[in-house]
């Protein structure tokens, strides 16, 4: 299964493509958009622009985004939120399935700790999936969610 991982952000969005099952996943490509725009009308085209652009170049069978989490303040939020709004039409629009992954469950699925720092977390982003260049922590994210989802849908298939 091909997965879509995507660390939604104002400024930056973390995207990675992975390949796989539970047992054995394999790095596509990541890397990170950079959104820069002063108005967030602006803002939000370039993220469902980019998000287009992905679902076009790698067809992935479904699109998992990492879900906002309530330590963060009433203004970052819904900033998020109209992020994760552009990429939610542009999978939609695309008829992908799409699915969130928590950070913490990211978190626990690959460091065992669901409470991990950013760079807990891209070092064991590193060490599975072996990418064949440096990831930066948004990109090792989204990899972190694409990855937890693996996890999921194999335990979600034997329940």
């Amino acid at each position: 299964m091909k997965v879509l991982g995507i660390d939604p952000g104002t400024r930056i969005l973390g995207w990675c493509v992975v390949d796989g099952n539970r047992r054995m996943q394999k790095f596509i490509a990541g890397g990170i958009y950079r959104v820069g725009a002063k108005k967030t009308e602006r803002g939000l085209l370039k993220i469902y622009d980019a998000v287009s652009e992905l679902i076009e170049k790698f067809s992935p069978d479904i699109l998992v985004l990492e879900s906002p989490f309530f330590g963060m303040n009433a203004r970052t939020l819904i900033r998020l939120g109209e992020a994760r709004g552009a990429i939610l039409v542009a999978g939609s629009h695309r008829d992908i399935p799409i699915e969130s992954i928590s950070p913490a469950e990211a978190k626990l699925a690959l460091t065992g700790n669901g409470n991990a720092t950013k760079e807990q977390v891209a070092y064991m982003v590193k060490n599975i999936l072996k990418p064949d260049m440096e990831l930066t922590l948004d990109a090792s994210d989204a990899a972190a969610v694409a990855i937890a989802y693996l996890h999921r849908k194999e335990f979600d298939l034997r329940t």
